[in-house]
């Protein structure tokens, strides 16, 4: 029986179409042993005061519930005995912890932060370091996680989960059934609203679907959005088959990102979609515009850019078809599991 060639356990948060959820994926398709520890629904099960108590950790951590989370975490750790233990975004680690599993423990500590540096908290700089690479995904925020603390900080994209999104043929809707002329994934940001709001407004009568959290509440009275709005989130399977449905995949990447790339960016040439985004410059000479995406500079050039998409089906399809060919040759998350394992080892 083939021994694995690493045993690895992360530390996150592991809903639906999460990234720890592609990580796990990967770790174990390079043979390693994964064991992965949901420390986010470990603290749940510590808050009293029922639901109210859980609502109230989220605004206003409570450390004694915490601390019994990470303790639990560091036992799991000790029986676990990883070579490498990987913790992910906005989790409840705290350094203490972090430094008791270093200590009896072997194991090299990875953080992966996905995210703007706006949601890097008290408790997760302070922890910085403690770990022995900071896999952070943009380029541009490697010298500020230096100067908060972290020791060895490298630049480790987010990428496509193909067994997840790749294989369009798998999923529910069939591949090419229209499902939108453009659609959009994702949580409500005031950029996203603005863009396709000039969309309806140049052109009235398209097909145009929103999917994602907090629209109908941000959006209250606005007829034309909400009209738009489809009501509720897609994940996998739902979510790759939208996008292979859809004639036009829009990418407004959240402001205060910028001028990284978020998951979004590659999974939509994953599931096969043709991806409109907003400027992405650490991907801009990776990802070429008219090659394997097109970038809108401003909000006023999406209607004559979406005009002249929607009625040319042979461009959008190769432009997609190039995207979808370098995001597998190049960028899962396989790839970036193996750059983890190239430094730390």
């Amino acid at each position: 029986m083939k021994q694995p060639t690493c045993r690895v356990m992360l530390v996150g948060y592991f809903g639906k179409g999460t990234l720890e959820v592609s990580f796990s994926t990967a770790f174990q398709g390079l043979g390693c042993e994964v064991f992965c520890f949901d420390i986010a629904s470990s603290v749940k099960r510590f808050c009293r005061i029922g639901s109210f108590g859980r609502f109230f950790n989220t605004f206003v951590p409570v450390d004694p519930w915490i601390r019994k989370a990470n303790r639990e975490m560091v036992l799991e750790a000790r029986r676990f005995v990883p070579d490498l233990f990987v913790a992910f975004g906005q989790n409840s680690v705290q350094a203490g912890a972090l430094a008791q599993i270093r200590s009896m423990t072997d194991s090299k500590t990875v953080f992966v932060w996905p995210d703007s540096l706006l949601n890097l908290s008290a408790p997760l700089i302070t922890a910085l370091p403690l770990y022995d690479l900071v896999a952070t995904y943009g380029n541009s925020t490697v010298s500020q996680f230096e100067r908060l603390g972290a020791g060895c900080v490298r630049w480790i994209a987010l990428a496509a989960d193909n067994s997840m999104h790749g294989d369009v043929s798998r999923h529910d809707t069939v591949s090419g059934a229209h499902v939108a002329d453009v659609a959009f994934i994702g949580q409500w940001r005031p950029e996203r609203e603005a863009a396709i709001g000039t969309i309806l407004d140049a052109f009235p009568g398209m097909d145009v679907k929103i999917w994602g959290p907090d629209w109908g509440r941000r959006c209250r009275g606005k007829s034309r959005i909400l009209k738009s709005w489809q009501g509720r989130p897609l994940h996998e399977k739902e979510f790759a088959a939208t996008i292979s449905g859809s004639k036009v995949n829009l990418n407004i990447i959240d402001d205060t990102t910028y001028p990284s790339a978020n998951m979004r960016f590659f999974e939509i040439p994953c599931a096969g979609g043709l991806q409109v985004c907003s400027p992405c410059p650490e991907m801009d000479k990776t990802f070429r515009d008219g090659e394997t995406i097109f970038y809108y500079s401003r909000i006023d050039d999406l209607p004559p850019l979406l005009d002249t998409l929607l009625h040319n089906d042979e461009l959008r399809n190769r432009v997609a078809r190039n995207a979808h060919d370098l995001v597998n040759r190049e960028h899962t998350y396989m790839h970036r599991v193996r750059q983890i394992l190239d430094v730390v080892r």
